[in-house]
Parts: structure tokens; C-alpha cells; sequence
């Protein structure tokens, strides 16, 4: 999904659990491991090469979505964070996981044991597309209503 899609989910968490900065950002900086992906591919210094890149579904490196991605390593970090932080790194954990939740509806590549490509998810919401906006809508609606 889309950087509004992951936006507007740290909204409705934030929302739910009276933490705005945590839920947002959590839903969005996952996507940080990106930038590994780019950098090693050197698209991150190629503009145009860089904006279809990060604007088509397809995942030309294999890599996109990494480690922070994979959803062992979120249960092992949301565990420890939990643990020694208690309840307050709650609503950080939702949008996390609410983030994973995002990747794994969308059609393009998502590995959630990355590195091991044993299982790949393609949901049914195209990338960046008609219906990625229809479903981000519902998820705005839902915001206002809650």
C-alpha cells in the first residue's frame, strides 16, 4: 500500500488508543527498509529511476520489503518492546502491525519470513490504484466515525 493507506491507519489506531505520534509513525517508518533496497540498487540517485520505482507495484530488486517487514522479527521486537516498556509502546505495536496488515492486502511481493522467500502474499488490492484509493476512503470514513 501506498504511503496515504499507511497514514491513514496510524490515524484510526491513534485514534483508538489516544496515541497519535506513535501510531503514526510506526505505520509509516516501517517502510524504512526501503531505503536498503535503493541504495544497494543505486535507483536511490537516478530521480526518474527512483520515482518508478517507488511507484510500481512490481519489486524489481527483491528486497523492497525487508526485514522490518518480516513478521517474526515483529513479533520478537513488539515482545521486547512490550516487555520492558509495558503497555505505553502499545498503540507503536498496532501500527506495525497494522502496516504488515496493509502490505500483505496489496498485490505486490510481500515475503513476511523475509529474507526466506518460502511464502509470498499478493492480496487483492492492486498497487496504487483505483481500488487502493476506494479502500483508503472506507478506512478515512472509519476514522471519522470512530
Amino acid at each position: 500500500m501506498t504511503l496515504p493507506s499507511h497514514l491513514i491507519v496510524g490515524l484510526i489506531i491513534g485514534k483508538v488508543t489516544g496515541n497519535y505520534p506513535f501510531a503514526i509513525t510506526s505505520s509509516v517508518l516501517v517502510d524504512i527498509d526501503h531505503l536498503q533496497s535503493y541504495l544497494k540498487s543505486g535507483v536511490i540517485s537516478k530521480p526518474k529511476l527512483f520515482w518508478k520505482t517507488i511507484t510500481d507495484q512490481s519489486d524489481p530488486y527483491g528486497d523492497q520489503r525487508g526485514y522490518l517487514h518480516n513478521f517474526i522479527v515483529f513479533i520478537i521486537l513488539s515482545t521486547i518492546l512490550l516487555m520492558v516498556f509495558g503497555y505505553a509502546l502499545f498503540p507503536l505495536v498496532l501500527g506495525w502491525l497494522g502496516h504488515l496488515f496493509l502490505d500483505a492486502l496489496d498485490n505486490s511481493d510481500y515475503w513476511p519470513l523475509y529474507p526466506y522467500k518460502l511464502i509470498n502474499f499478493k492480496g487483492p488490492i492492486l498497487y496504487a490504484s483505483f481500488q487502493e484509493i476506494i479502500f483508503s476512503s472506507i478506512l478515512l470514513v472509519i476514522y471519522f466515525f470512530i
